[in-house]
């Protein structure tokens, strides 16, 4: 703990977000004072029994300029030691004025070049080229002469997935089964999400793995955790509610090497499917900020959030590699969403069981038995999204154009995409 009299304050945006839980609660319970903000009065972060602070600040998604102006000016006037900058908006607002932000705190990410090379998915598959990391065949029709219609003889099979360079989730990926339809979703989906990209549909049977990996300013692992997701929302491709910790020593080599050919500094997170066709894990897209699975490290005892704040004064810290196999995080309302969508085959034939709700092997996004504030924020937020037309179809994920139940961004995966997978078909699992 940290002595009383000494006591440094750190602020963490994004309060609404599952990922800022885990650093408030983790570097509260080291003895920090832990400010938080967000655009929404009510959300899980605010909740929690470890706050000290609230703070209300423009959106990073909706006002940019408006929410970067704030946070200088709540730095100028308050003495935070290190900025955690969260969500898939905050982060990049941060990154942008990450000068300005250090003249008045510390800070733990890399340069702003960098971030966007791992932002941008087009970026990031031509770095996991360059540093030899696998990834589905892809092409690049915006970089090259000729545009779609040269590389369509390059094609040689179907279907393929045209994918936003920037994006969230799965949102604006569509599935090609023919160069006509190709024509028309690519023009489609540029029109609607920018500069786009192609590339092959990994089909159905491979596992897919997240990866949380801590780099100090050497490139130096600090932490590193690989992790399966074993069911998503919505069931045909979406994000993971069920997690399990593996060790997959290759796919965090991967992971490795990619931040290493970044020279990247700070935490970031991988999406690796491994490929049935060749067994080869292969990476998906990057997230250079603290995932919604965040709490994953930790709740296996890998404190991300404590040596992430050491990292950014300026400590030396010793790498904590090593974690427990087969421990499960849950989210809860993603989980349930799941279970009432999918058959009852699936839903009795997913492993773990779903009506498995507690044990030392299990952790929850959002769930504390000693703090029930956080379940209770986002509870009070989701109903006032139902009002919301757009927060309700986000949350849904009642997507325009989304792929087909048996074809998805990925392809449907063992035990994720409807949990029908019996326990043989994990390979991690002990």
């Amino acid at each position: 703990m940290i002595p009383a009299e000494t006591t440094p304050t750190v602020f963490v945006m994004e309060s609404f977000a599952r990922a800022a839980l885990p650093l408030i609660e983790s570097l509260a319970r080291a003895g920090i004072r832990v400010e938080v903000g967000c655009s929404k009065r009510i959300n899980s972060g605010f909740f929690s029994r470890h706050c000290h602070k609230r703070h209300l600040y423009p959106s990073p998604r909706g006002d940019t300029l408006g929410f970067q102006k704030w946070l200088i000016e709540f730095l100028r006037e308050r003495s935070i030691s290190v900025v955690f900058p969260v969500g898939h908006y905050g982060a990049l607002a941060a990154c942008q004025i990450q000068n300005e932000i250090r003249r008045h705190s510390r800070l733990l990410m890399p340069d702003l070049q960098t971030f966007l090379r791992a932002y941008a998915k087009i970026p990031t598959m031509h770095t996991a080229q360059t540093a030899r990391v696998p990834i589905p065949e892809t092409w690049f029709p915006s970089q090259v002469p000729g545009g779609l219609e040269s590389i369509l003889p390059q094609i040689a099979r179907w279907p393929v997935l045209v994918k936003p360079s920037v994006g969230v989730g799965a949102r604006g990926i569509v599935s090609c089964h023919t160069s006509a339809e190709l024509r028309k979703q690519y023009s489609d989906i540029t029109a609607a999400h920018g500069v786009s990209f192609v590339q092959d549909f990994v089909p159905p049977g491979g596992m897919q793995y997240k990866v949380d990996v801590l780099c100090d300013q050497q490139q130096k692992v600090v932490a590193g955790i690989v992790y399966g997701k074993t069911r998503m929302y919505p069931p045909d491709g979406g994000s993971s509610v069920l997690n399990f910790s593996a060790h997959r020593p290759n796919i965090l080599e991967l992971a490795v090497r990619m931040l290493r050919e970044l020279r990247w500094v700070g935490f970031c997170d991988f999406d690796f499917v491994v490929d049935p066709r060749d067994n080869v894990p292969k990476l998906m897209e990057i997230n250079p900020r603290p995932p919604e699975s965040f709490h994953m490290g930790p709740s296996v005892g890998m404190n991300f959030p404590l040596l992430m704040y050491r990292l950014a004064i300026g400590e030396p810290v010793e790498p904590v590699l090593s974690y427990p196999a087969n421990r499960f995080l849950r989210f809860m309302a993603g989980d349930l969403m799941w279970f009432l969508r999918v058959s009852n085959q699936q839903r009795f034939n997913t492993w773990p069981s779903w009506f498995h709700f507690v044990g030392r092997n299990k952790a929850y996004q959002l769930f504390r038995a000693t703090d029930w504030g956080p379940a209770v924020g986002y509870t009070l937020e989701t109903v006032l999204g139902v009002l919301d037309r757009q927060t309700r179809r986000e949350r849904l994920r009642l997507r325009q154009g989304a792929f087909p139940e048996a074809l998805t961004p990925e392809g449907p995966r063992p035990g994720c995409t409807g949990g029908t997978a019996s326990e043989k078909q994990f390979p991690d699992k002990l």
